[in-house]
Formats: C-alpha cells, structure tokens, sequence
C-alpha cells in the first residue's frame, strides 16, 4: 500500500513538472492600468525559467512604450505553483530610457494559463507608483526578449495583438490549431430544395469563427445534386445550395471576398445514385479552406 502512495506521488509530481515547466521561454503582449484599453496599454515582455523541483522562477520582463524608443528592462523573480498560478515580482530596474514626466514601476502580480484560449493572463499591483494596479495578457513568443538598451519601433505585432484581443480571438497558435483539427462534413439538403437546415447552424457558426479569425484564410463552397433532373437544372441547383451556404456565413461576419463557390451539378457525386440513399448523400455541398 505505501508503494502505491510513493508511485502516485510520483506520478502526481511528473505531472505537475510537466505544467509548470510548460510555461518556461518568452511571452509577450499587452499590460494595462485601471480602465486602459488594450491599444493604450504598453508592451510587456516575459522570458523566465522555473526550476523543475522547487517551482522557484527567474528571469527577465521589459516594458516598451508602443513606437517609441522608451523601454525598462527589468529582472523578476517568483514561484510557480502549477500552470494555473505563477506569483511573480519586478526585483530590479536596469536598462531604460523613460518618457520624461514619468518612471518606470516595479511590480508584483499573478499569471495563469488559459488552456481555452492560449493566453497568459494576470494582474498586477506597484508599491512603489501610488499603488498602481491593472492587468496583463500574453502569448508564446516567437521570437527572444530584447537585452539590448534600446528599443525597436516595430511595434506594429502590439497592435495586431490589441485588435485580436478586442474581437476575442484566441492565440494565434490555438487558432492554428483549430484550423488544422476542423472536421469538415458536408451540409445535406432535401430533394430539390435549397433551404438550409438548422441541424447546421452551429456547425456552419464554427467554420465562420474559424475563417474570421485568419486574415489570410478563405473557405471555398462547392455545391452538388443527386442525378434526378437535366445537367442544366442541376448545375442551377447546385448554385443556389451554394448560395445559401454563402449568404449564411456572410450573416455570421465572414467578409464576402474570403468565400469562393462552386457549383458542379451532378458531375461529381460522392457515392452512387443508383439508391435513394446515395442520392441524398449527393444532394450536398462540400468545403474546404483556401
């Protein structure tokens, strides 16, 4: 029996390294104060590592003033409970250049990850700025925290992000992912009828949240019959299958010129129309990211 508890507790622990040392390497993003939007806020970086055994965190923070060379290059320290709690505080202010009128802070605070939506998100207090509080919200970088002292003026990812965050969008990595994993099925429709069924609605709302959230993403619409009816007819149909598919995503916010539609008819059937059943499976429209 003690075995047994010293292997689950093992066990647990692995696991709980996995967590927290998931967390380690750069992040960036936004920091705000009180009722700040996103776009006034400042860019944050975070680089740190967590020790596996004692959840002990060091590292680096900088703080840049969107398109401007102000910046504060800070080391922090902290500890990391799991990936759901991470205490950490500003220890020493180096490297800076400061917008005159102003200094910069040093703070504490906690950051959790959000499995849901891949951001790294807290909130912050300063002892030391008449106790200045707010919020903060990060993605993985791609790229490695600035030890240099001065700062770049490409900022433009600052605002990109601030925009993304404002229309609710998740990390860009999620958003990749949910790209990649999307399960597209066709939509079906009655015997001579174009009228889209609601059975598809939710399934139609999620190909939309998922093309509206890639600005460089297009869906393509391809509408098809079963064989009852003249070529001429079908194509028609077809079209007009395709059509609504179309007019529904456009309700659901996805820009018109992201969606491209064809219609074949009955050139291109999935199975055999030689059974009623076959026939419904071919009374369709097909997609498929462009």
């Amino acid at each position: 029996m003690q075995k047994l508890a010293i292997i689950a507790l093992i066990c647990f622990s692995q696991n709980l390294i996995g967590q927290i040392n998931f967390l380690d390497g750069t992040w960036q993003g936004i920091i705000t104060t009180g009722a700040e939007t996103y776009k006034q806020g400042t860019a944050i970086w975070f680089d740190f590592k967590i020790d596996k055994i004692t959840g002990d965190m060091k590292g680096e923070s900088r703080l840049e003033t969107p398109f401007t060379n102000y910046f504060a290059y800070k080391n922090i320290k902290g500890k990391a409970e799991d990936r759901n709690l991470i205490h950490f505080e500003d220890v020493i202010i180096g490297l800076q250049e400061n917008d005159p009128g102003k200094y910069w802070c040093t703070n504490r605070g906690t950051l959790s990850y959000n499995d849901s939506t891949g951001y790294l998100t807290g909130s912050w207090t300063s002892e030391d700025c008449k106790r200045a509080n707010g919020k903060i919200i990060l993605y993985r970088s791609k790229y490695h925290l600035s030890k240099k002292d001065t700062a770049s003026l490409y900022h433009s990812w600052f605002n990109n992000f601030a925009g993304d965050l404002e229309r609710g969008w998740n990390a860009y990595y999620v958003r990749d992912s949910e790209m990649r994993n999307f399960q597209f099925v066709p939509v079906y429709f009655d015997h001579d009828k174009d009228s889209l069924k609601a059975e598809y609605l939710d399934y139609l709302k999620n190909m939309a949240r998922i093309v509206n959230s890639h600005t460089d993403l297009r869906i393509k619409i391809i509408g098809h019959t079963d064989s009852n009816g003249t070529d001429e007819y079908n194509v028609d149909l077809s079209a007009r299958r395709a059509e609504a598919i179309r007019l529904y995503l456009i309700s659901q916010g996805v820009k018109a010129d992201k969606i491209v539609i064809e219609f074949r008819g009955e050139k291109d059937p999935a199975t055999t129309n030689d059974t009623p059943e076959g026939k419904r499976m071919n009374r369709r429209v097909d997609f498929e990211f462009i």
